[in-house]
């Protein structure tokens, strides 16, 4: 994997599904699959960097991102500008907030937005990579066949944060879709174009939200990314004026 876009992944997510082809469940457990899933996208590659930096589009192409995240800790930002309006959304482990223009920022610590702060930073920077500074408890729930290709149907749930259900390809390991049972609205992600960058990471380079009736509302499309140095100072809200 990695699900890459964050500029949408910080509005995110929920999702309704037609019923999948069944398959026979693996013999792994959801802590193997995640495993597989880093060893197929880079392995211990993801271990060194202090965080990543990522550049895209959403929407119709015409809508820039930049997103950073630590891989250290709870920590992402992304910013981005529409109509003319600069905007920036982030979390940094205490809060979550956003800004619109300068004289503009909406900080929130109560606790559904911590727990929504906390599922999207884990899902958005692959927290299920790093066991141990991402807690969260996996439990395995099915299999399922789509397109003709098996995939082991995992449930998430980060310490402070509300479950997710990962979709993993069992031949390539790669996390192919993303659903949040109790989200709103309901829409599911689909990802793919799986690229590997010069540092050996691999990760997806397009993201398909679909809404309730199977329509696409959201597209993103990653141009760039790299991990290195993280300054974490950028995760925090900034100051008002």
């Amino acid at each position: 994997m990695m699900i890459s876009v964050r500029a949408i992944r910080m509005a995110m997510i929920g999702a309704t599904l037609a019923v999948p082809g069944l398959a026979a469940p693996s013999t792994q457990t959801p802590e193997a699959i995640a495993a597989a899933s880093k060893a197929a996208t880079g392995g211990a590659a993801w271990d060194g960097p202090q965080g990543c930096t990522e550049r895209g589009t959403h929407g119709d192409g015409a809508v820039p991102y930049l997103t950073r995240f630590s891989l250290r800790g709870l920590g992402m930002r992304t910013d981005g500008e529409r109509g003319g309006t600069v905007t920036a959304m982030g979390f940094d482990g205490k809060a979550s907030w956003r800004t619109a223009g300068p004289d503009r920022l909406d900080v929130k610590s109560d606790p559904a937005s911590l727990r929504e702060a906390v599922m999207t930073n884990y899902l958005s920077v692959n927290g299920f990579f790093f066991p141990d500074r991402f807690p969260a408890r996996l439990a395995y729930l099915r299999s399922a066949e789509i397109g003709g290709r098996t995939h082991d149907v995992i449930e998430m749930t980060p310490h402070g944060g509300r479950p997710l259900e990962a979709w993993f390809d069992r031949k390539t390991h790669y996390l192919m879709r993303v659903v949040d049972v109790q989200g709103t609205p309901a829409v599911r992600v689909e990802a793919s174009d799986y690229r590997r960058n010069e540092q050996g990471l691999v990760v997806a380079y397009r993201l398909d939200v679909f809404g309730p009736d199977g329509a696409v509302i959201d597209r993103g499309a990653l141009i760039s990314f790299a991990c290195g140095a993280i300054d974490p100072a950028i995760f925090s809200p900034p100051v008002a004026r």
